[in-house]
């Protein structure tokens, strides 16, 4: 008589409640986890989705539980994002050593958006990286001409920190360094003082680089890109505090 075919309807009967491939041996541990689970946080003021990658090491198993890292995700809220964080890894760590948790979400300001994720293990330092966008005007063709092409700029930040940040703060702290900060709403009488008030601070994307280095002396990398508006390319200038360097946050 054919056996069954486990993969029809009807054939619940035969499921192994006990199989546990992933803890099969292994001799070579693998850092594996998942990625882009978007789950909802909720912690003080903020309630908002977030993009979640959660990895930890297999140890001298086969693989890792991705169920329970996704259960832990989904456990708990908490008064903020890294102490949310950091409460993940412990959940996951309790079975699976060496947890690393990163978040990445779009943080509300005044009437913008900045992008912003944040690294976490049990202990030790928080990673931030700050992705904020403002203005620039070109010094070169102000000294020229009296008038600067305009461009909106970018500006990323990556920070470490043993305690959490005040990441609005942070973000108000990287607007001091562009010509002028961008705003939705405006009247035409307030578009032309924006106007006026980045030609007033015209700026390079190495002038960027400088500033945000001058108010975060103790950061770690910092990139700027201009969205060049008379040219089909981009001007970039970045710096690290080790040379070389790229951030993987």
């Amino acid at each position: 008589m054919a056996s069954k075919d486990r993969t029809q309807p009807g054939a619940l009967e035969f499921i192994d409640a006990t199989a546990d491939v992933q803890s099969e041996p292994s001799r070579l541990p693998v850092t594996a986890g998942v990625a882009n689970l978007r789950v909802m946080f909720s912690g003080g003021n903020l309630r908002m989705p977030v993009d979640l990658s959660i990895e930890t090491s297999t140890g001298l198993h086969r693989g890792v539980h991705m169920s329970r890292l996704v259960r832990a995700a989904n456990s708990r809220s908490a008064s903020g994002m890294e102490e949310w964080l950091r409460w993940i890894c412990r959940e996951v760590n309790t079975t699976q050593p060496g947890t690393s948790v990163t978040s990445a979400f779009e943080l509300p300001y005044d009437d913008q958006f900045a992008r912003v994720s944040v690294r976490a293990t049990e202990r030790g330092a928080l990673t931030y990286r700050f992705t904020v966008v403002g203005m620039t005007a070109c010094p070169c063709s102000k000294k020229m001409i009296g008038v600067g092409h305009m461009q909106r700029a970018e500006l990323t930040v990556v920070l470490s920190s043993s305690r959490a940040l005040d990441s609005l703060k942070v973000i108000g702290r990287i607007n001091e360094c562009f010509s002028a900060v961008p705003k939705e709403e405006m009247k035409r009488v307030e578009e032309a003082r924006k106007i006026l008030e980045a030609q007033a601070n015209p700026k390079f994307a190495e002038d960027l680089v400088r500033a945000v280095v001058s108010r975060f002396p103790d950061g770690e990398y910092v990139s700027a890109r201009c969205f060049e508006s008379i040219h089909l390319h981009d001007a970039v200038a970045t710096w690290s505090a080790k040379p070389g360097w790229m951030p993987s946050v």
